[in-house]
C-alpha cells in the first residue's frame, strides 16, 4: 500500500511541478498557481514521509526524496529496480 502512495504523490509532484513551471513561463494565471501550488506542496511531502517511513528505503533513497520534482520518481526506481539493492 505504501508504494502505491508513494508512485501516486510522485506522479501528482511531477506534474504539479511542470504546469507550475509552464504557468510561470507562459501566462502566469493566478488561479492555476494557487491551485497547483498547495497540489504540488502536499505531494511533496507525503513523497517525502512516503520514503522515510519505507523500511526497504536506504540512506540514500531517503535523501533523494528530498529532491523537489523527481525526488519520487529516482526512489520509486531504487525501491522497485532489483538490481539497485
Amino acid at each position: 500500500m505504501q508504494l502505491r502512495s508513494l508512485r501516486a504523490a510522485a506522479l501528482v509532484e511531477l506534474v504539479s511541478l511542470v504546469v507550475l513551471l509552464v504557468n510561470l513561463s507562459t501566462v502566469h494565471l493566478e488561479p492555476v498557481t494557487a491551485v497547483m501550488g498547495p497540489a504540488h506542496g502536499c505531494a511533496y511531502l507525503v513523497v517525502v514521509v512516503a520514503a522515510w517511513r519505507s523500511a526497504s528505503a536506504t540512506a540514500m533513497a531517503r535523501i533523494l526524496a528530498l529532491l523537489p520534482g523527481v525526488g519520487g520518481l529516482v526512489v520509486l526506481r531504487l525501491l522497485t529496480d532489483p538490481r539497485s539493492v
